[in-house]
């Protein structure tokens, strides 16, 4: 890991901060505010507004740690500078009984002043003594479009289903409306989403298009430096047939395991609920996966 040399931190420190309040974090993590008025010697003098004026060494201060410059996807420059990962779950069990498991999910998040992209897949198998009682994919997407220094932004979301199990063969939906940052701070954001879409079923005996409304909630909470918990609702009223609606939920619970590689381990929790399911599935369709986060 690379460390900003000490006299660097000092030139960045007192160029910007010569007449305004200055933050420096010390080595046992307790942080100073003041006004900078020297700087020589290895060392700096600062004004604290109770303690009067301070006298700082290098010893005394922590370095800064430079972040690694972001090469893209496979280091091959392609999403260079979004998030990405990839997690996977294997679960099996061989004795009286044959089970086993697969999950595999990926992950691509940006943001900047003006949009904020949130992709995501996830594949699901699972067998029980040879025989198959789960398989199926989605893929989703969801492009906020923002308006700098205001709280409401724009939205336009799709996802496309497939599930073996299922009365359909796949499923495509596609939306957009407003939404609302109903709470931002640095390590919390709460939005909320309003709007109105389509949804269309293939293969199945609903093949008609079907209008519904959408309305969502979601939070990304970061507990700790490598430790966060996501949640997702959206609720998806039927707009032709009053009374009817699926709601979809999602909660990921994150501890990161390795700073340097990215390494995390994951507890998602999900459930799709259909107040009106074909044929004799269940309204709740409820998914639990324990899985390894890689960041690519």
């Amino acid at each position: 890991m690379k460390l900003i040399p000490f006299s660097t931190l000092f030139l960045a420190i007192s160029s910007t901060h010569l007449v305004n309040a200055a933050e420096i974090i010390l080595d046992n993590g307790d942080i100073v505010h003041g006004e900078i008025i020297e700087n020589k010697n290895g060392q700096i003098k600062l004004i604290h507004p109770t303690l009067g004026v301070l006298t700082l060494s290098a010893s005394q201060i922590k370095p800064v740690e430079e972040k690694p410059v972001d090469q893209g996807l496979l280091k091959l420059g392609l999403l260079k500078d979004w998030s990405r990962e990839v997690d996977l779950g294997v679960k099996g069990s061989e004795g009286n009984s044959q089970n086993m498991h697969l999950h595999a999910g990926a992950r691509l998040k940006f943001e900047n002043n003006i949009k904020r992209w949130d992709i995501a897949a996830e594949f699901n198998s699972s067998e029980d003594s040879g025989e198959k009682s789960r398989n199926d994919f989605f893929a989703r997407f969801n492009r906020d479009f923002l308006i700098p220094d205001a709280k409401h932004f724009y939205f336009t979301e799709g996802r496309y289903e497939w599930d073996e199990f299922q009365d359909w063969d796949y499923r495509i939906s596609f939306g957009g409306g407003i939404g609302k940052e109903l709470k931002k701070t640095d390590n919390w954001l709460l939005n909320g989403r309003a709007g109105i879409g389509l949804r269309q079923d293939f293969g199945g005996e609903e093949s008609e298009l079907i209008p519904e409304g959408i309305l969502g909630i979601e939070s990304n909470w970061d507990i700790a430096e490598r430790h966060s918990l996501e949640f997702i609702n959206t609720l998806y009223p039927n707009l032709k047939d009053f009374g009817e609606f699926r709601n979809l939920t999602a909660l990921n619970w994150k501890i990161g395991l390795d700073q340097l590689n990215g390494l995390a381990l994951k507890v998602g929790l999900k459930n799709d609920y259909d107040s009106d399911p074909a044929d004799d599935s269940q309204k709740n369709d409820f998914t639990y996966n324990l899985s390894l986060v890689f960041k690519i």
